[in-house]
């Protein structure tokens, strides 16, 4: 097994690996769907679907996401987690992570906010199973404690 489905951790930091892209390149779709439970969801702030809630796919936040930054393919992208709390029972656990997102090359976020994952140990692995998010101010600073 791969270190990073070890943790419920190890899979958020590899999502947001996964999310980030060299200019030019697009974001790993490919391990974005292998860090998904087959039967997840993903819902983005209502705000980003027309000012109510949709539930959507891996497949429709993947598009949901790759038509977000098609004016940034050019110059790159990458969200970094920046404070993090994870509470863990048995099998399940929830990470609530504050990230920001730059664009390659600068350190200064155009985008700031918290993901909520739900996460499920199944087959000898974590999965996320949900996420949802909202965004900050991008000069907003969010702290949740320390790493873990």
């Amino acid at each position: 097994m791969s270190d990073f489905l070890s943790t419920p951790e190890g899979v958020v930091e590899c999502l947001y690996a996964a999310i980030s892209f060299e200019p030019g390149q697009n974001p790993n779709y490919s391990l974005v769907y292998t860090l998904f439970h087959p039967s997840a969801h993903i819902m983005p702030p209502a705000t980003d679907t027309g000012g109510s809630l949709k539930t959507l796919s891996v497949a429709g936040f993947i598009e949901h996401f790759d038509g977000r930054i098609q004016d940034i393919i050019s110059t790159g992208g990458r969200e970094e987690q920046t404070s993090s709390r994870t509470e863990t029972f048995h099998n399940i656990a929830h990470v609530f992570s504050a990230y920001k997102f730059m664009l390659h090359g600068n350190d200064e976020p155009i985008a700031r906010g918290v993901n909520s994952f739900q996460l499920v140990y199944e087959n000898g692995r974590w999965w996320i199973l949900s996420l949802t998010w909202d965004r900050a101010a991008a000069r907003e600073q969010i702290d949740l404690g320390a790493k873990q």
